[in-house]
């Protein structure tokens, strides 16, 4: 990214990390750090209410280079969604809970030091993946995860938990239900029929590692699926407490394929999925696709070749 840059920042102040860190001193800390080399900057900072809205205006303004969003995964998904990262790069600050995104961009977690990274950051081009038209940068799910996370949610709004509190009464209440879904699959070329507690679809595949996962690659064009083989309670739990332990790959407990587009097939009209952490309804089929390097974001200067390079 060349010096004398017009940037935006877009601070979501419902974020995780304002928990924890006082407001105003970080947005304020952010912004200094932004503001190096020259750089011009216009702050904004708003609620999860007028986060897309803000993010719109932001994509249409002709006199900005580059935005910035800081919050979580769910953050860079509405600035996605809003057109951000097309003809203007997307910069990301770490300000959510797991900052997945983040993470696979090579960032750093403290957000203040992830600013001064991306004061003297590059644009590059990353692969986008899509179901059914609708865009998201890391993993989409089908089952007990977009479950778990629309009753944390409700938790969270209606009953006041914190976060991870909600989370883990969910989890506890889903785990107890133990729901599966029965979906076909169509993945090159082939067709076949699970019935499965978890689907999962993620953008380019994610390292043998301990949660948090971080992406082997961003461009590879590749989606990758993953499917629970465990119909009981303590097959589930075996496959958590290995992907906790970072040994996740257990063909006896998780079938992989690779692919550019997926059709999943449910009896049900209306499937729950989960985008990037972000629930949302959609009708069968769902059909998932990659966009190679459709998005562009920026990126520590040392994780992007030189032109002519790469």
């Amino acid at each position: 990214m060349s010096f004398d840059m017009r940037l935006a920042l877009v601070i979501n102040h419902s974020a995780g990390t304002f928990r924890r860190l006082p407001l105003e001193p970080t947005v304020a800390a952010l912004t200094a750090a932004l503001s190096r080399h020259g750089h011009t900057l216009d702050v904004a900072v708003c609620g999860r209410r007028d986060l897309a809205g803000t993010l719109s205006a932001m994509a249409q303004r002709t006199d900005v280079d580059a935005v910035i969003c800081g919050g979580g995964d769910g953050t860079a998904l509405t600035a996605i969604l809003a057109g951000l990262g097309r003809d203007k790069p997307l910069g990301i600050l770490p300000l959510g809970t797991l900052n997945l995104l983040a993470r696979d961009l090579g960032l750093p977690l403290d957000p203040v030091q992830a600013a001064r990274v991306l004061a003297e950051g590059r644009p590059a081009a990353i692969d986008l993946a899509e179901v059914n038209g609708l865009p998201f940068a890391i993993w989409a799910s089908l089952g007990m995860h977009p479950l778990i996370v629309h009753r944390r949610d409700k938790l969270q709004q209606r009953g006041g938990l914190k976060k991870w509190p909600a989370f883990a009464l969910a989890a506890l209440r889903a785990f107890r239900r133990y729901p599966l879904v029965r979906v076909t699959l169509s993945v090159n070329g082939q067709t076949t029929t699970v019935t499965t507690p978890l689907l999962v679809i993620s953008n380019n595949a994610w390292h043998e590692q301990a949660l948090p996962l971080t992406r082997e690659a961003l461009d590879r064009g590749e989606l990758v699926v993953h499917v629970a083989k465990v119909s009981t309670r303590l097959g589930l739990l075996r496959l958590a407490l290995r992907a906790l332990a970072g040994y996740w790959r257990d063909g006896r407990l998780l079938e992989t394929f690779k692919a550019d587009e997926v059709r999943v097939i449910s009896r049900k009209r209306r499937v729950m999925v989960s985008l990037d952490g972000e629930v949302t309804v959609l009708r069968s089929p769902l059909i998932f696709r990659l966009r190679p390097k459709a998005l562009r974001v920026l990126m520590p200067a040392s994780a992007v070749a030189p032109a002519g390079e790469g």
